[in-house]
């Protein structure tokens, strides 16, 4: 009795665990929708490769760089995996390619601003045309 009340306890950690690691807030979301009208999205990993291979046991979170996740729900597969794992597999390549969006968006601000700064200090532009860019360059990669 005890052993099925520890297996019960860890089965239940582990599913919080797991639920809590992946998903993408709303406000994530609706900036990744930007990002991708813009086009601006880094499609890092396949949303749809995770998922298929979320059916197989742990394959979807190796491939998604979630090792643990990939080795702690093994012993969860025969209960839930074929069920929960592709979803949460594809999640986590959402999020995953979420970050890496947002990451290249704000490298690539970085380096537009730090040209136009030199095209100001070597006097090709005016203030005025200055501060007209860099509102551009804020606006092509806000994720809003």
């Amino acid at each position: 009795m005890k052993s099925l009340v520890a297996l019960t306890a860890a089965i239940t950690c582990t599913l919080a665990l797991q639920g809590c690691t992946t998903h993408l807030a709303e406000g994530q979301k609706r900036e990744l929708a930007i990002y991708e009208e813009k086009g601006l999205l880094v499609r890092e990993k396949s949303v749809g490769t995770a998922a298929v291979l979320g059916i197989f046991p742990g394959a979807g979170y190796f491939y998604t760089g979630h090792y643990v996740l990939g080795i702690t729900t093994l012993p969860l597969y025969p209960f839930l995996g074929p069920l929960w794992m592709p979803f949460d597999a594809a999640a986590s390549a959402k999020s995953r390619n979420y970050y890496a969006t947002k990451m290249e968006a704000e490298r690539n601000k970085a380096r537009d601003l730090r040209e136009l700064d030199h095209r100001l200090e070597d006097k090709q532009l005016t203030y005025e045309q200055h501060i007209r860019e860099q509102r551009a360059i804020e606006a092509r990669y806000a994720a809003y």
